[in-house]
């Protein structure tokens, strides 16, 4: 497989995994599909690090509730209760759920509303939140029932008991789903490097072989597995460090003393799906036998020179015949 199409499939995998897990990261409840009215969700937000915890809350409004005076009372009241349930129907503690009403009064989830406190007010405005500690996230009902009252509370609702969805997710602050999504990028990126693109990027002596030097100086070269060139000479600026080491390979070096310019690198053979080695002179340094830009084969001989000084060996490998 070409270099282009392998590089654009794995930034593609590794764009599609970061997508994938934002939005699992960042994913609130999933719509329960019921033909209630649902509320905004709350999402509150967990404490990180320097971040303190965020309470998120809720808003809705009763409209339309009018009371009329009696002989036996100038200042009647109703009461509305919110019945609170999970999403498989069972009856949930209030405990956890903080109302709060600009008209009349909550005592836990029970809302007294005098005739006094609703002159001037149509909309009845209350403000829910949560409390993460003793509510988990999930789907919730608020049935709404009066249970004390002049009116029908179904009239507001078209003859149907008024039932309220409410979504409360339990999210990470931002700064800890970009943190996640970093170290996965970075992990998955490192992955794909290390697994798929180093090899084809900076192949390796992977192959081995050798090379038997007769001048200047009779002497056993073998090639390294793990180094991704070899350089003979000292006059070649190769910047090598930790991280060069790490993502790119190691550099053989060799007679460094000899003040030669001389490049053993490995490579990818597209036709043969084979590595192959290619010596390559660099600078004032020339190959007097062979084109600089052969492939080295088995029991070939190599000369270079290097102003008055002379490299000579041979290479041995038999799978490079």
């Amino acid at each position: 497989m070409k270099k282009s199409i392998l590089t654009i499939l794995s930034i593609t995998f590794v764009v599609s995994c970061i997508i994938i897990a934002f939005n699992y990261l960042n994913k609130g409840q999933q719509d329960t599909g019921l033909d209630v009215l649902a509320l905004n969700e709350i999402n509150n937000a967990e404490s990180f690090l320097w971040i303190d915890e965020k309470l998120d809350k809720t808003v809705f409004y009763i409209s339309g509730i009018e009371m009329e005076k009696i002989r036996s009372n100038n200042n009647p009241y109703f009461e509305i209760i919110f019945n609170i349930s999970d999403i498989e129907n069972n009856k949930y503690p209030s405990d956890g759920f903080d109302f709060k009403s600009n008209v009349g009064e909550f005592s836990k989830n029970k809302l007294k509303v005098s005739y006094n406190q609703l002159i001037g007010n149509n909309d009845i405005k209350i403000t829910l939140e949560v409390i993460p500690e003793i509510v988990v996230e999930g789907n919730y009902f608020f049935d709404v029932e009066l249970i004390n009252g002049g009116f029908d509370l179904t009239n507001f609702n078209n003859g149907v008991p008024l039932r309220l969805e409410l979504p409360i997710n339990k999210k990470s602050p931002a700064l800890k789903i970009w943190l996640i999504i970093i170290f996965i990028a970075l992990f998955l990126s490192s992955l794909v490097w290390f697994i798929l693109l180093k090899k084809m990027f900076y192949p390796t002596f992977s192959e081995r072989g050798k090379l038997i030097v007769s001048d200047p100086i009779t002497s056993t070269i073998f090639l390294n597995k793990n180094a991704r060139k070899l350089i003979f000479g000292n006059e070649i600026d190769e910047k090598e460090n930790f991280i060069t080491k790490l993502f790119c390979g190691k550099v053989q070096y060799e007679l460094a003393s000899a003040g030669h310019n001389i490049v053993i690198s490995p490579f990818k053979d597209w036709k043969t799906k084979k590595n192959r080695y290619r010596l390559l002179c660099k600078n004032n340094s020339r190959l007097t036998n062979m084109a600089s830009d052969s492939h080295m084969k088995h029991l070939d001989k190599y000369e270079v020179k290097t102003n008055d000084k002379l490299l000579s060996f041979k290479y041995f490998n038999i799978k490079h015949r």
